[in-house]
């Protein structure tokens, strides 16, 4: 007689709790992983001239261009005079502000503002930056950002004197009021060596 064969069944394993371990594996890579978001400069361009349209060239007085460049080996000018970043934060808001009509330093103008009424403002006043393109995109940002710190600096001491508080919290027409006041003109070109003219503000 043959004996009776006792199969063995291999149990299946549990796997109830396998989608909840994949779900709190994904919400911690989700918590610990840091993305890295893109960075720039917030610039505004200049409209595109029309077809028709001609482009009008500007003379601009000597008085009220500030010329800083950075050379192919990250050396800072400003009107010829090697600077650092804080020294170049101090020269363009002593520039763009020219608190006491220096002839020197560019021409005010009476401009009747809303808001601020009628003021004496540099509105024609130009920052003409030069830049090798042997240059470092780093100290190229560090410049752009020191120039902008010391727009933000002037429009904040403005705001924080005609209308109480910071300019960060300006209401729209107080923000386009002080732009007006303190209008950012900047001119940015490469060395005539390097090529063509790569933007202008």
């Amino acid at each position: 007689m043959f004996k009776n064969r006792h199969r063995h069944h291999v149990p299946a394993l549990n796997t109830t709790s396998t989608s909840d371990i994949s779900f709190m594996l994904l919400i911690f890579f989700l918590v610990t992983t840091s993305i890295e978001s893109d960075k720039g400069l917030r610039q505004r361009l200049p409209p595109m001239p029309r077809d028709k349209e001609q482009p009008v060239e500007q003379v601009v007085k000597p008085r009220n261009v500030l010329h800083i460049s950075v050379a192919a080996d990250n050396r800072i000018t400003c009107s010829g005079r090697e600077v650092t970043l804080g020294e170049l934060k101090a020269v363009v808001e002593n520039f763009v502000d020219n608190k006491a009509d220096d002839p020197q330093l560019p021409e005010k103008h009476l401009r009747d503002i809303p808001m601020l009424g009628r003021c004496a403002v540099t509105d024609r006043h130009v920052i003409a930056i030069q830049v090798d393109r042997q240059a470092g995109y780093d100290v190229y940002f560090k410049m752009q950002n020191t120039i902008a710190e010391a727009y933000i600096f002037l429009r904040d001491r403005l705001s924080r004197s005609r209308f109480g508080h910071p300019y960060s919290e300006c209401t729209a027409e107080e923000r386009e009021a002080i732009g007006r006041y303190y209008p950012q003109r900047i001119s940015e070109t490469v060395p005539e060596s390097s090529g063509r003219e790569e933007g202008r503000l």
